[in-house]
């Protein structure tokens, strides 16, 4: 008899399920339903609550033993039909789980019979279809695919932001720095948006994709569909970094700016002693914050990608020679790497809290939509944290 070796790990990536709901957790007057046990819904809302992102409640059907056995649509049913009376939204997304995907508990039907009043999206998010960046790049294309009206005007000069994940003051900061330009910014995918917001996501000249990992495939659907290019510029950390994503997007839709660009830079550059940084990141935001960082003078020697990218060549680019690139890596060649390398600073989120405790060096926490990274102001931001931490 064959079998397959034991696959032993401890895991730092999360399932589909956390992308999706990652991903609509922000959407306005919008209820979020998982169809499965309890135990998901409860650990998901744990973790957001941990990282400080304010999102919308997130329900379940709670799905028990009996249901794994004999399904559950009709208490699915119920649970949308029972949420659009209480809730009175204008969205519902219904998601999957392991336990329904598995048992092949009919999602579509489901909300095609619940009587409501709110546009019901239902999304397969099972665990087992992928990890959490395949939950965010699929819901976020369920989202428009289901959503947006056939049919519209174009307005000129307007693009969507797709694949911005965080509302706050970086998403603030993005929004200005294109009214600058006479940039207007339709619809944000999925940061905040609102049912009208994705109706009307075929009206943009241009996609812009904040986040390729997430935004990629929603913006090939709109091309497809309404026939509106997509660019993929770098994510605006930092002066030199915002001016080359204005004169890429404007480049795009025809306007011209002058060569010495719109933002001035930054008021301050880094001083003091150089830290050796662990940079822990997704890949669009590692690119642009590598960048952003050799520009100072203080390349991270280590850059973490918790997943295979196809940008992985871009981040080796943005690296040089003398950063060493982790990718998929496991949690002890991790550590064994930042030791080896001498690292006393990490730049990445909650999941590294744990490691820098262990090594004794200072964590900054920069990945989550508290904090301005975009513009001039976020690499002060950015260089002022650094500059705290390295004192310390």
């Amino acid at each position: 008899m064959n079998s397959q070796p034991a696959r032993l790990e401890i895991p730092r990536i999360t399932c589909a399920l956390f992308g999706a709901l990652k991903a609509v957790s922000t959407l306005k007057r919008t209820v979020v339903l998982v169809h499965g046990p309890r135990g998901c819904v409860y650990h998901v809302n744990y973790i957001l609550g941990m990282r400080g992102d304010r999102h919308n409640p997130v329900f379940s059907t709670c799905m028990d033993e009996h249901d794994v056995v004999f399904g559950a649509e009709d208490r699915l049913r119920d649970a949308i039909e029972e949420l659009d009376r209480s809730r009175e939204p204008d969205m519902i997304v219904v998601l999957s789980c392991c336990a329904s995907g598995i048992i092949g508990e009919d999602l579509e039907n489901a909300c095609r019979v619940a009587r409501t009043r709110a546009r019901v999206i239902p999304i397969e998010a099972g665990g087992f279809s992928g990890d959490f960046s395949a939950g965010y790049a699929a819901t976020l294309e369920a989202l428009v695919s289901r959503t947006a009206k056939r049919g519209v005007e174009r307005e000129k000069g307007t693009v969507n932001l797709v694949g911005m994940l965080r509302s706050g003051p970086d998403l603030r900061e993005i929004r200005r720095l294109l009214s600058l330009v006479g940039i207007s910014v339709g619809a944000v995918i999925p940061a905040g948006a609102a049912l009208q917001d994705l109706q009307n996501a075929g009206r943009a000249e241009l996609n812009v994709v904040m986040c390729e990992t997430s935004g990629l495939q929603a913006a090939q659907f709109l091309e497809e569909t309404f026939h509106s290019p997509w660019i993929a510029p770098a994510f605006p950390a930092g002066a030199k970094l915002s001016n080359e994503f204005l004169a890429d997007v404007a480049g795009a839709l025809g306007i011209f700016l002058p060569e010495a660009g719109v933002v001035a830079p930054e008021r301050r550059a880094f001083e003091g002693r150089k830290p050796a940084i662990a940079l822990c990141a997704g890949p669009t935001r590692a690119i642009a914050l590598t960048k952003f960082l050799r520009s100072q003078g203080i390349p991270p020697r280590v850059i973490v990608i918790d997943f295979q990218t196809p940008l992985i060549g871009r981040i080796r680019e943005a690296a040089g020679e003398d950063s060493e690139v982790l990718v998929a890596p496991g949690w002890e060649a991790i550590e064994e790497t930042l030791v080896s390398r001498g690292v006393d600073l990490i730049i990445g989120g909650l999941m590294e809290r744990p490691l820098a405790s262990r090594l004794g060096v200072p964590l900054i926490d920069i990945m989550h939509g508290s904090q301005k990274t975009a513009g001039a102001e976020g690499g002060e931001n950015i260089l002022s944290r650094i500059c705290e931490a390295a004192r310390r």
